[in-house]
């Protein structure tokens, strides 16, 4: 009889064990709130650098996904598009993709002002050198929004980002092309003086996010 007692009590703490890890499973997950969103606006080098001297603002975009669950931080990982161009020959196609931690500044009560952090990579395409891959970037920025309904959010976003070209090898084909340039023009020997630079683009503009 006792042991049968005993199975029985074991029975009863295993479900019990597993009740409360299935309630604090369901209640963890209904805690986390999802928002998925997007801006548009513009994009350009950092002022006052070389990247500024040389290439254009332009139009930007971005989608982002952001999580919010039992923590102060906010998970947030996004990616942005922007194609700078020149009145010379210089072009450069930028594609960051990033991951943050973002902190509610509780400077406000109706609005919400976030700090964010995180690093990633950048696709970028330099012409007229033909250099494309991947570039290491550091991310940061802020970002003001008003809840206009129960699930949806307007504001605004400054991004930043810090690209890392230095670590880059010069491109072999380089060198050949400047012992038989073809010609002896001076803006094409100049568009093959080759030289890795680290730089910073920034993205400001209106945004727009939905919460489910």
């Amino acid at each position: 009889m006792n042991c049968y007692y005993s199975k029985f009590v074991k029975v009863i703490c295993i479900l019990l064990i597993l009740s409360s890890y299935s309630l604090y499973s369901q209640s963890f997950e209904e805690s986390i709130k999802k928002e998925f969103g997007f801006w548009l606006g513009g994009s350009f080098p950092a002022p006052g650098t070389q990247m500024d001297d040389i290439l254009d603002s332009s139009l930007g975009l971005g989608l982002f996904y952001r999580l919010e669950w039992p923590s102060p931080f906010l998970l947030e990982t996004g990616f942005s598009y922007g194609n700078y161009q020149s009145l010379s020959t210089q072009q450069l196609l930028s594609i960051p993709v990033y991951f943050a931690l973002c902190y509610p500044i509780p400077l406000f009560n109706r609005f919400q002002f976030l700090g964010k952090l995180g690093a990633g990579a950048s696709y970028i395409e330099v012409r007229p050198n033909n250099v494309s891959g991947w570039d290491p970037i550091l991310y940061g920025g802020f970002e003001f929004s008003i809840l206009a309904s129960k699930r949806f959010k307007v504001g605004l976003r400054l991004d930043g980002y810090y690209i890392y070209d230095s670590f880059r090898k010069k491109p072999e084909e380089i060198d050949w092309l400047l012992l038989f340039p073809g010609t002896y023009d001076p803006r094409i020997i100049n568009s093959l003086q080759y030289k890795n630079g680290n730089g910073a683009l920034y993205n400001f503009g209106l945004m727009v996010s939905f919460m489910f």
